[in-house]
């Protein structure tokens, strides 16, 4: 009975930690200056350079894109809903790792650029971290 507590508390520090990275994102693409965080009209700009849109497209796509980082990380704190949660930031980080941080350390190959190769790192470990958890929550929710 002692492992399956650990377990509960392991699984509950990994929730806190990633749901807390995922508001963190959702806020301050919201609240310009957020802990360094661009804004709605800054990360517009941003995800409509990304995607090729602008206008209103881009705007939704980024507070949709905020509201889903909120809602994912609050519920991954509650652990509600969690192979849900888990398969949808697996999703996000997926592509932000794909169409943000793998281009943009391959942009620049001079060797100075050692913080956007420790945030592809990052996002790649968290990405695994997270389809990892998704395949349990999966197994776990068909037990």
């Amino acid at each position: 009975m002692k492992s399956q507590n650990s377990k509960i508390n392991g699984n509950l520090l990994i929730r806190i930690g990633i749901g807390f990275i995922f508001i963190w994102g959702g806020l301050e693409k919201f609240i310009p200056g957020f802990l360094g965080g661009p804004g709605l009209e800054g990360a517009t700009g941003f995800i409509g350079g990304v995607f090729g849109v602008s206008g209103v497209i881009a705007t939704i796509m980024t507070i949709g894109l905020a509201i889903t980082e909120l809602v994912a990380g609050v519920l991954l704190i509650l652990g509600k809903k969690l192979f849900e949660t888990y398969a949808v930031l697996t999703l996000l980080l997926l592509v932000a790792t794909v169409m943000v941080w793998l281009p943009a350390g391959f942009a620049d190959m001079s060797g100075n650029n050692n913080v956007t190769w420790i945030i592809v790192i990052t996002h790649i470990g968290l990405l695994f971290t997270l389809a990892g958890l998704t395949l349990n929550a999966k197994n776990e929710k068909s037990a």
